[in-house]
């Protein structure tokens, strides 16, 4: 499993790498979550590369560096959608 080949894939499944949903205002290519003073927000990173690092730093740490499939889908989803978020991360991995 190649992890800059599954970065991609997982940011484009999550803001269309960085173009969509939170990606442009805050450069989180992937929903990345923290929690500040207890409240749930997007991560806001300085580069778009900042946060490909953060996401492998996380994938590696959290989920073994493998391959998703539905259980990990699931928590990285918050289970919203995890089936769709898992076809959309295999095609753009395959791609």
């Amino acid at each position: 499993m190649d992890l800059d080949k599954l970065a991609y894939a997982v940011a484009m499944a999550e803001t269309g790498n960085c173009t969509k949903g939170i990606g442009p205002r805050t450069n989180n290519c992937f929903g990345i979550m923290h929690w500040p003073n207890g409240v749930r927000k997007p991560k806001v990173y300085t580069t778009k590369e900042e946060s490909y690092a953060d996401f492998k730093r996380i994938w590696k740490k959290g989920y073994g560096g493998v391959m998703p499939g539905m259980a990990a889908a699931s928590t990285w989803t918050g289970n919203d959608s995890p089936s769709t978020w898992l076809a959309h991360v295999h095609h753009y991995y395959n791609q």
